[in-house]
């Protein structure tokens, strides 16, 4: 898990054994780094040179022989705010980028853990900007909750805080749904119901699709997002309240 978390700070594979190896002992040379983390010899100088650069690491040299040691944790911490620094320098120039026309239609396809809490993300960022709800069908709560709790919990408490509003298709026979007033229900009858939900919002489509990975498909585009929520008012219409 925590080299894991260390990859997932920016350091690979191979850094992040190296560094976890120094942290376990006092200085050591190439030989014994490589003994103790099972890497190559070769595979450690590499992953040395650059954890010297990133200042995770220092050495002293005794008897024209280097001997290597981690330096604290909280250098992770400089490490982390040098590259912020580094991002904030460049990021006026991102933004501009953001503002050139865009392609008509764009597409994208996310994958993995943090499905929900992506998508669920951009429908709170998009319906603040633009002042729409969201309109979504598919809608098992039972199964999200089961996927993402947290994610889920966090975006009922936007919905309100926001004073934000979705209207959503459900399963006849449901038995999880959400009170409050942000969020109202319609009921579809089984042999209707398609299990794979579907978001309509802010001139988007994301259809998520259950398995292991879980998938999203977005797609960005006016006409598509047209049809879809003329789909669902139809289907707003004829579901039972």
């Amino acid at each position: 898990m925590i080299k894991t978390a260390l990859q997932e700070l920016g350091l690979t594979s191979n850094e992040a054994e190296v560094y976890l190896t120094l942290l376990r002992s006092a200085s050591i040379s190439v030989n014994e780094i490589a003994e103790k983390s099972g890497l190559h010899r070769q595979v450690c100088y590499d992953a040395l040179e650059r954890l010297l650069e990133k200042g995770f690491v220092t050495f002293l040299v005794e008897n024209n022989k280097k001997y290597f040691q981690a330096l604290s944790p909280d250098r992770i911490v400089d490490y982390l705010e040098k590259k912020k620094e580094s991002f904030q320098q460049i990021l006026p120039d991102l933004k501009e980028i953001t503002l050139l026309p865009k392609e008509q239609t764009k597409i994208e396809v996310v994958k993995g853990k943090n499905v929900i809490r992506i998508i669920l993300r951009d429908v709170i960022k998009c319906l603040q900007e633009n002042k729409g709800e969201l309109l979504m069908w598919g809608v098992d709560e039972s199964k999200f909750l089961e996927e993402d709790k947290i994610a889920i919990e966090q975006y009922l408490r936007d919905l309100q805080r926001y004073k934000l509003k979705e209207r959503l298709l459900a399963r006849e026979g449901a038995k999880v749904f959400f009170s409050g007033m942000n969020s109202s229900y319609r009921l579809v009858n089984k042999e209707y119901f398609n299990p794979n939900p579907v978001y309509i919002y802010s001139g988007k489509v994301v259809q998520v699709i259950w398995g292991e990975p879980l998938h999203a498909i977005i797609i960005s585009n006016s006409e598509i997002y047209d049809s879809y929520k003329k789909h669902f008012e139809l289907l707003w219409k004829i579901a039972k309240k």
